[in-house]
């Protein structure tokens, strides 16, 4: 179920808003995104389906697009806003169709890709398994993610604090959880998982918002049958 925009901390942020809209005019590539699409890259054929969950405003497909990776690419987002930016800005900047770009929760998630990506989303679950399982149910044959991993889970349920002036009480999940029990789920999901260490940050800590944060990927590949 889509949470309730006036509940969602990404509904209310305008440095967010400005940010997610010159990535979409493609005037900055994100770090992360960079990262992920470097780590698909020997993988990627022709035609292949990606699907961005928690795409934001859609950006990623930049990053696709820059390397000369002809991939059909779908984002997914449960913020209307930045959806909405997404939508006004990428048809005219890069050519993707409006249509590619939908509102939507990942735990609602059914249609197939041969490749899913989701950077910087899952630490703002309640908790890692639904998604994960929708994302890897989702993935034909390859998942990538970026998230908040170290040795153990630790759940934070608090503040922001930098969003638009009245929002500030609002509070989200703020998430580390444990590599070791991702990688076994998604081992028990029949994927093979390849830990990768964070280019930007180099595996140190960061802090977001005043929140510790472990950034590491994964590239999980499925087995065959």
């Amino acid at each position: 179920m889509i949470p309730n925009p006036e509940y969602n901390i990404w509904e209310h942020s305008a440095t967010v808003r400005a940010l997610y809209a010159a990535r979409a005019r493609g005037e900055q590539e994100m770090d992360a995104s960079r990262q992920a699409v470097d780590i698909l890259t020997p993988f990627i054929r022709p035609g292949m389906t990606v699907l961005d969950a928690g795409c934001g405003s859609g950006y990623l497909y930049w990053s696709f697009a820059r390397r000369g990776l002809a991939v059909e690419y779908h984002g997914l987002d449960y913020s209307p806003t930045l959806i909405g930016i997404g939508r006004d800005i990428l048809p005219q900047a890069a050519g993707l169709p409006m249509e590619r770009l939908r509102i939507g929760a990942i735990e609602n998630l059914s249609d197939p890709h041969d490749v899913v990506v989701c950077l910087n989303t899952l630490s703002w679950c309640p908790d890692f398994r639904l998604t994960l399982d929708r994302l890897a149910s989702a993935a034909r044959q390859y998942l990538v993610i970026r998230d908040n991993l170290g040795p153990e889970t630790v759940v934070r349920w608090e503040e922001d604090g930098y969003l638009d002036d009245g929002y500030n009480h609002l509070k989200a999940y703020w998430n580390q959880y444990s590599e070791r029990d991702m990688t076994a789920f998604l081992d028990d999901m029949g994927f093979d998982v390849d830990p990768i260490v964070d280019q930007r940050t180099g595996g140190a800590v960061e802090m977001v918002v005043g929140k510790p944060y472990f950034w590491k990927f994964l590239l999980a590949r499925r087995r065959s049958s």
